[in-house]
This record gives C-alpha cells, sequence and structure tokens, in this order.
C-alpha cells in the first residue's frame, strides 16, 4: 500500500530512530581521500562532511570518475569495467487513464514486443506496470495510473533546444501509446493525463551517468556474474546499489543496501543493539 515512495519513507523512519539524519538537497560532489583512504565527502555548496565510512550509491561510472578523480581509479574497477558496460537509459511515460479502458481481470504487468530481432533497441520492448490495480488509492476514483517504459540511449537526447526537445518527447510518447493501443484499445481517448521522463531526465534528476538503469556485461560471462561486493579497493568506501551484488531491481538493491549495513558494521566492530 501506498507505492514504491513507502520504501523511501521507512528507511528514513529507521535511519532517524537510530539517530541518523538525512541531508536533503544536498549534491555531492567529491569524495575526500587522504593518504588511501575515504574520510569523507564534499558538497557542491562546499560543505564537508567526514566519516569512519562513507558509502557512495551512485553508479560505478559516478563514484569512480566524477566524486573521485579519474586517476585515481583502483585497477579492480577498471577491471570491472572491461566486463561490463552502462546499460541504456529508459523513456517513461506516467500516465492517467480512465479505468474504463481496462477490462475486468487486467493484468499488472505486461511486455509488449512485436518483433523479436528488435528486443535491445531503442523503444524496441515497452514494459507495462498499472499499480493501482494491486492499490487502487494511489489514483483518484475512476482512474488508473500507468507507468510504461521502453529503453532510450542518451544520444537520442542531446544537442536539442528547448523546443525541439519538448517536440521530441511528445513524439516518442505518442509512438509508444499508439502501440500500447494494441494491448489496451481505448487508451489514447481514455488518456487524461500524462509525464514523460527522457534518458536526460534520468541523468539530471537521478544523477546517474547518461541515465543508465545500471551495468550490464559486455559479453557472455562464464558462470555467475561477477559483480562486485560492498568493500572497494579503497579503504573506508564502500558502494552500494545496482552496480554491485546482486545487481538491478528492488530485491537486488534491498539486499545490496542490507549486506553492505552488515560489513561497515563488522568493519566498525559494532554489536546488536549498539
Amino acid at each position: 500500500k501506498g507505492g514504491v515512495g513507502k520504501i523511501s519513507q521507512k528507511l528514513v523512519e529507521g535511519l532517524e530512530k537510530t539517530g541518523g539524519e538525512i541531508r536533503y538537497k544536498s549534491r555531492v560532489q567529491q569524495i575526500i581521500i587522504e593518504k588511501g583512504k575515504a574520510v569523507g565527502v564534499k558538497l557542491t555548496n562546499g560543505k564537508v562532511y567526514r566519516g569512519k565510512r562513507v558509502i557512495s550509491n551512485a553508479t560505478r561510472w559516478d563514484t569512480f570518475g566524477k566524486l573521485i578523480p579519474a586517476g585515481n581509479i583502483p585497477p579492480s574497477e577498471k577491471k570491472w569495467r572491461s566486463n561490463y558496460q552502462k546499460s541504456p537509459s529508459f523513456l517513461s511515460l506516467h500516465l492517467g487513464v480512465e479505468a474504463s479502458v481496462f477490462p475486468e481481470g487486467t493484468e499488472c504487468h505486461h511486455i509488449l514486443l512485436e518483433n523479436w530481432e528488435k528486443m535491445e533497441d531503442s523503444e524496441g520492448t515497452i514494459f507495462v506496470s498499472i499499480p493501482t490495480l494491486l492499490d487502487p488509492g494511489l489514483a483518484p476514483k475512476g482512474y488508473h495510473i500507468v507507468h510504461s517504459f521502453t529503453p532510450s540511449y542518451i544520444e537520442d537526447w542531446q544537442g536539442l533546444t528547448i523546443k525541439e526537445y519538448e517536440a521530441k518527447k511528445e513524439e516518442a510518447a505518442g509512438r509508444v501509446i499508439d502501440r500500447l493501443e494494441s494491448i489496451f484499445p481505448g487508451l489514447d481517448a481514455g488518456l487524461d493525463y500524462m509525464e514523460v521522463g527522457t534518458a536526460r531526465s534520468h541523468k539530471r534528476f537521478l544523477n546517474r551517468e547518461d541515465g543508465t538503469y545500471g551495468p550490464i556485461p559486455r559479453r557472455k560471462l562464464k558462470g555467475l556474474l561477477a559483480m562486485p561486493f560492498n568493500r572497494t579497493a579503497i579503504p573506508g568506501l564502500y558502494c552500494v546499489g545496482d552496480s554491485t551484488f546482486p545487481g538491478q531491481g528492488l530485491n537486488a538493491v534491498a539486499f545490496s543496501g542490507f549486506a553492505c549495513a552488515h560489513k561497515v558494521a563488522v568493519d566498525l566492530g559494532l554489536k546488536k543493539g549498539k
């Protein structure tokens, strides 16, 4: 109940309950390294916060190369980059649609792919989620929320004027809606609200290089994916999120956070209940 926002709210409650503090609207400019060890962070406003440990939730590309200068990238990270590359970002449509468009028994999740050869292409595969089928309270009575997204690359959205950018968003959204009409007839006519996000949106608001969704193998790997764990080659620095084991997705990232908290506690010598 309450959508994915509830997850963030519960994390905040837990952190504050144990004496933690959230610094909102605080963008990190640099991870401070002294004598080869991570000792704190510097914000874009110049403020510096020091700590016994530093945990980065940024992608590996943003952590090593932006927050930490490229010249200080450990060999282990360079090796990891030889095996992994950035996945594309997404073109996301957040829609408010009349409930009458969806007949009784409509499933919550859908994948639309008309041509298997275009599965990995930009806008090749469309993913659909209708959360209000599970939690009707998320939308006004008589309406459903539809989140539709499809792979999209940052290169397709660069070098545009504001007018060109908005026009391109509208055109791309139109293409997606036209295709969705094949499984949801009347979707366009029942559309009441729409917000469109692009790779540029993901880059700007999520602070992820190229708006990437996360790492994917450069080639077929032998055995299990060699995703790095939370500790890094830089003492005092940990990474968490989809660039660490076990990878992308809500459950995977949640496990990464749990594992990282455990490792930090162990390294600090903390005991249960303290």
